[in-house]
């Protein structure tokens, strides 16, 4: 079976239970946690000197740097990416507000084919119908798979080979989005948003996160949000050619 890794707080014994809960339910055993990176007792963290609130700033507009949460956040799926690397064995990441479904099980008995197919796959639900635009790029067994063409969200659980670490480590080398935000940047550093269908995990709604933490809402002088819209439309643009590229490379190659 793929390891399975839950960031988890340490401090968070409750959250813990609920989720090792979850997998005693499912009859899995083959899991462990990290203890995640907490930015507010660690400002110190080695891993923040990838940071770049300048570049920040520039895109974003000032006044909304990360907080020490979503940097700790990035952190702990950074050590986990350096951990698949570094073994070259695969990693299933899951964060400790997932709901696990029924067939999560089904996954597992998968989870290697489905890394043949593709080194990234994203095992959580998020869909705002008319909005998430996706097309199908393939199947294994009872799995459609999906590839989303703008962005998914939230960071809850995802199936990671190295080769699929390796690039999320190159592309992150400087920190300048949330983690969740950096990951869905596929046509920044090639790594494709494939979703499973049906999902085999949820997020847990109604329990906030302690990794994460709001975005800041200071207010931007125009000049910020010029800027900042002109990166907006910079991706835009980048994300249409790569998706425009995608489909020319996988229907050529599939025809």
């Amino acid at each position: 079976m793929i390891p399975i890794r839950v960031i988890s707080l340490a401090s968070r014994p409750d959250r813990r239970r609920q989720i090792a809960a979850q997998f005693d339910r499912l009859g899995i055993s083959g899991y462990s946690f990290l203890d995640a990176v907490n930015g507010k007792q660690q400002p110190d963290h080695p891993l923040f000197a990838h940071y770049d609130p300048v570049a920040r700033a520039r895109v974003k507009g000032r006044g909304r740097d990360l907080k020490p949460s979503q940097l700790g956040c990035f952190a702990s799926h950074y050590l986990l990416w350096l951990e698949c690397a570094a073994s070259g064995q695969p990693l299933i990441v899951v964060e400790d507000d997932a709901i696990l479904k029924d067939n999560f099980p089904d996954m597992l008995a998968h989870a290697q084919a489905l890394l043949q197919a593709w080194p990234f796959i994203w095992l959580h639900e998020y869909d705002r119908p008319g909005r998430d635009a996706f097309e199908h790029v393939g199947r294994v067994g009872p799995f459609a798979l999906t590839r989303k063409l703008k962005k998914h969200s939230c960071s809850v659980a995802y199936l990671l080979a190295p080769e699929g670490a390796r690039a999320l480590l190159d592309g992150g080398q400087t920190w300048v989005y949330p983690v969740d935000d950096m990951m869905f940047r596929f046509y920044e550093h090639g790594v494709e948003n494939i979703v499973i269908r049906p999902a085999c995990v949820a997020q847990d709604h109604d329990s906030p996160s302690d990794i994460t933490g709001a975005a800041a809402e200071a207010p931007l002088p125009l000049k910020d949000k010029i800027r900042r819209e002109a990166y907006k439309a910079r991706d835009t643009v980048w994300r249409m050619l790569h998706n425009l590229q995608f489909r020319i490379h996988h229907h050529g190659s599939s025809a």
